[in-house]
């Protein structure tokens, strides 16, 4: 019999943890590369929310496209659409390479999180 689709606990807990550990990584990573004055992120529930937000299409992509293409295409969404929504919301000056490798520290360590906390049955 099939499990009908759902988020049960454990990849709710893997979205959850994955989109908080990749902000942190993310707000980290800046306040290295651009500016201390981006420490002040980290303090910022809000700031969490938006890294979970963008993790929640993760279950729904392994699903259908498990193994390594699931992989690569999750990887380039995660760098991809939430540096462009940052340019696009305004809420940036950093440039558009700066940006980038931002994101991709956020997706990197957003995916194998989640990939650890999920299980590798995905």
């Amino acid at each position: 019999m099939r499990k009908p689709p759902g988020l049960s606990p454990r990849t709710a807990l893997a979205v959850a943890l994955a989109g908080i550990a990749g902000m942190l990584a993310y707000g980290l990573a800046g306040v290295l590369v651009v500016d201390a004055a981006l420490l002040q992120l980290l303090a910022q529930p809000g700031f969490y929310l938006v890294g979970i937000f963008f993790v929640l299409p993760l279950p729904i992509l392994y699903r259908y496209l498990p193994g390594a293409e699931g992989t690569g295409l999750a990887l380039l969404l995660l760098t991809v659409v939430p540096a462009y929504a940052s340019k696009k919301a305004g809420d940036t000056a950093l440039s558009w390479p700066v940006l980038l490798a931002l994101t991709f520290v956020y997706a990197v360590v957003a995916l194998a999180v989640y990939r650890l906390v999920a299980g590798g049955r995905r």
